[in-house]
C-alpha cells in the first residue's frame, strides 16, 4: 500500500512497529502469555473479569463483554465456571428477565482480593529498583498511552 490514510505510512509504520514491539515486551514481562497467569489457575482474562465485577459491585453481564470486548457466549462460559465454583451468584432482573445481574459472593470477592495482592506484588517487584523519578516518568508515559490510544473510547 502506497498511502495510508490520516498521515505519512513511514511515520505510521514506525508506530505501528514501535507499538508491537512494546506489546511483545509487556506480555512476555508482566506474564500474560502464561495459560496460568502468576502461578495461579486463572488466564489474564479470567482475572480482569473478576476485577472488573469486583469493582462494579453487581453489574449486567453483558456490560462486561462490551467493557473487556469479549465475545458474550465465551464470558457466558466463564461466567458458568465461576458460579459453579462459587465465586459469583447470578439473579435475574425482576424488571426485565433477559438481563441477567452478576456479583461476586463473599469467596469471590476473597478470591479477587487474593489476586490483586498477587498482581500488585508482581507490579511492585518489577518497579522496586526504580528511582522516583522513574516512577514519575513511567506513570506519565503509561498516562500519555491511554490518553491517545483511548480517545475512541
Amino acid at each position: 500500500m502506497s498511502t495510508v490514510m490520516g498521515g505519512n505510512m513511514s511515520e505510521n509504520e514506525k508506530t505501528i512497529n514501535e507499538i508491537r514491539k512494546f506489546n511483545r515486551f509487556y506480555t512476555v514481562s508482566m506474564g500474560f502469555l502464561n495459560s496460568a497467569y502468576l502461578d495461579t489457575e486463572y488466564s489474564i482474562v479470567e482475572m480482569r473479569i473478576l476485577f472488573e465485577i469486583k469493582i462494579r459491585e453487581k453489574c449486567i453481564q453483558s456490560d462486561i463483554a462490551k467493557l473487556l470486548h469479549i465475545d458474550k457466549s465465551y464470558l457466558s462460559r466463564l461466567i458458568k465456571r465461576f458460579y459453579k465454583s462459587g465465586l459469583i451468584e447470578k439473579d435475574k432482573s425482576d424488571e426485565d428477565k433477559r438481563v441477567t445481574y452478576i456479583a461476586l459472593t463473599p469467596k469471590g470477592i476473597e478470591e479477587a482480593e487474593r489476586l490483586i495482592y498477587i498482581t500488585n506484588n508482581q507490579i511492585r517487584t518489577k518497579i522496586s529498583g526504580l528511582s522516583s523519578a522513574e516512577c514519575n516518568k513511567l506513570c506519565d508515559a503509561l498516562n500519555a498511552v491511554i490518553s491517545i490510544l483511548g480517545k475512541e473510547e
